[in-house]
């Protein structure tokens, strides 16, 4: 009776490595795009609320903040850096570009949701070459109810 050839050790290694490599790469792909979403959706209710805008004219309304960026100060960017939410209410922290006639730089702002109210709790200046400043919050702005 013949013998027939068998495959080597390592090809089948390689196969099953491939596999394996191949399945880790989806499943790494598919917690990045479902982690996008769940941001991307809460950047829009930042937008959508206009919870950016209260940052902004909280910050306008800082003379330390005019004396550093001038007024009136716009925002290019809004990057999300953490939220913590429950149906009843979270924290998020997010961070708007901001320029203004004297210059740019960033504001970090941590916000308290409640089904009915954003509230700003904390509002941080970082301008450009410069150390950050405190600014006073506490303001809030209605939040619109779901879609």
């Amino acid at each position: 009776m013949p013998r027939l050839p068998r495959d080597s050790a390592w090809k089948s290694w390689l196969f099953a490595g491939a596999l394996v490599l191949g399945g880790l790469g989806c499943f790494s792909g598919g917690v990045a795009w479902a982690l996008r979403s769940i941001y991307r959706g809460m950047e829009q209710e930042l937008r959508r609320d206009d919870v950016h805008r209260l940052a902004l004219r909280t910050a306008e309304a800082s003379p330390r903040a005019t004396e550093l960026l001038g007024a009136p100060l716009t925002s290019t960017t809004l990057t999300l850096r953490a939220h913590g939410t429950t149906p009843e209410a979270g924290l998020v922290d997010f961070d708007l570009d901001v320029r203004g006639p004297r210059g740019h730089g960033v504001l970090q702002a941590q916000v308290a949701y409640t089904p009915r109210v954003w509230t700003l709790r904390r509002l941080v200046l970082r301008p450009e070459g410069g150390t950050d400043v405190e600014l006073p919050a506490g303001d809030s702005t209605p939040a619109r109810p779901p879609d």
